[in-house]
């Protein structure tokens, strides 16, 4: 069996380290898997069975010409035609798509290709890009036209920021009429809420189910500095904190202009002995940081670390938490939740979309999203018990509900059915 699995990165990101998970999953079960890629942080000619999509110069033409009207995936014409050669080269039983959106590929001439070539296909909705007119995801917009017709769009300049034109209605006209087209189609999403939710609109008439992303629990588990090296960065960390109940985060979440009250309101209530552990920390996140309200003292209790594809260390980086906490608006799944509760580092998260399904509220919580007061509760419920009384039960909860190898083989077995 030959599959091609197609995203926008590969190797890193959320999406890239997914696919690239699938992919080695299938070598081990003996499936020839082939990955068509616009961006990887690893040397193209180590990815095995690899096809990079698109020149930087049409990317960037792609970019701008998006700018004008906001037809993502509608560019791109001479590396989608590149990119179908190589798919007659190659003579895959399924394509397997992913993330598509991205400056890199014409939508319209790739599905119609596989339309007209009746090939198997598999769309995974890694967020809403799928079934409405072009944005990646609506609720923070309040916005539910995608459910029978997009128009007037209130994301017009973000997701895919457009200039001049609103095209939506037509992206959504055409998502419907070239996803029909494709006599073999199977559509899954990365949590039961993104496949309820796409059920609303144009999916009405589908069969889509769920499956759930998956972490490693080799890499992603309980992890001392000294297991990884004892590397310098982390160290500093260790040092910075070391005796403190350490509240970690993502830094792109908490220093989202909607979540200023948040994190100002919790390093007000936050005491002496603790920390806020930012990572993923750039010059704009720092700038941002520097730019708080913040009462006197409080920017002693902010350590922060900057961005890493290193899962080990992101591993070492959790299992120095007392609590991981993801102020998120808007998320398909959220992985970010997943990985602290298997190094044994309990989460609490905003409720709303797909993050919730991430939590069992037992050994990790959901609050009500914007509610950072009950977030605060919550921290003061784990200081209370104690970060030992949770972790044992993350990281079973995470075995039994999202074990990579576990969740990924059931990609496989959907790829066997649909061949027969």
């Amino acid at each position: 069996m030959r599959i091609l699995l197609v995203n926008g990165v590969f190797g890193y990101a959320s999406t890239g380290t997914i696919v690239r998970d699938i992919q080695n999953l299938c070598e081990q079960q003996g499936i020839e898997c082939y990955v068509a890629y616009s961006e990887t942080n690893l040397s193209v000619d180590k990815i095995h069975r690899g096809y990079r999509i698109g020149a930087t110069w049409e990317k960037k033409l792609h970019a701008l010409l998006c700018r004008i009207n906001g037809r993502q995936a509608y560019f791109s014409h001479i590396a989608t035609r590149s990119f179908i050669k190589y798919i007659e080269s190659i003579k895959p039983d399924i394509v397997h798509l992913h993330t598509i959106h991205g400056n890199y590929l014409n939508m319209p001439m790739l599905l119609s290709y596989l339309a007209k070539r009746n090939i198997r296909t598999v769309i995974t909705m890694h967020d809403c890009w799928y079934y409405t007119g072009g944005c990646f995801h609506y609720t923070s917009a309040k916005c539910f036209k995608w459910q029978h017709e997009c128009g007037n769009c209130p994301k017009k300049k973000d997701d895919t920021p457009a200039l001049f034109l609103d095209c939506s209605q037509r992206i959504l006209f055409d998502r419907k009429r070239l996803l029909d087209a494709i006599p073999n189609l199977t559509i899954t999403g990365v949590s039961n809420w993104i496949c309820q939710e796409s059920r609303k609109g144009i999916f009405h008439d589908k069969h889509v189910f769920t499956i759930h992303n998956g972490v490693d629990t080799e890499i992603f588990k309980p992890t001392k500095l000294e297991e990884i090296g004892n590397p310098k960065s982390l160290s500093t960390v260790r040092k910075a904190i070391e005796g403190s109940f350490v509240i970690m985060g993502l830094a792109g979440k908490w220093l989202d202009p909607i979540n200023r009250a948040a994190i100002e309101y919790l390093l007000s209530q936050m005491g002496d002995n603790d920390r806020l552990l930012l990572f993923g920390c750039d010059d704009t996140k720092i700038t941002l940081l520097n730019s708080l309200n913040l009462p006197k003292g409080a920017s002693k209790k902010i350590v922060i670390f900057g961005y890493t594809t290193n899962r080990q260390l992101l591993a070492a980086l959790y299992s120095l938490a007392d609590v991981f906490i993801n102020c998120t608006r808007e998320e398909s799944f959220s992985l970010i939740n997943v990985e602290p509760q298997a190094c044994g580092t309990p989460v609490i998260t905003y409720s709303n979309t797909g993050a919730q399904e991430t939590v069992n509220n037992e050994c990790s919580y959901s609050v009500p999203t914007g509610d950072y007061q009950a977030i605060w509760d919550k921290i003061n419920q784990v200081r209370q018990y104690g970060k030992a009384h949770y972790s044992d039960a993350c990281i079973q909860w995470v075995r039994e509900n999202y074990e990579m190898q576990e969740n990924y083989k059931k990609y496989l077995n959907l790829y066997v059915r649909i061949r027969r």
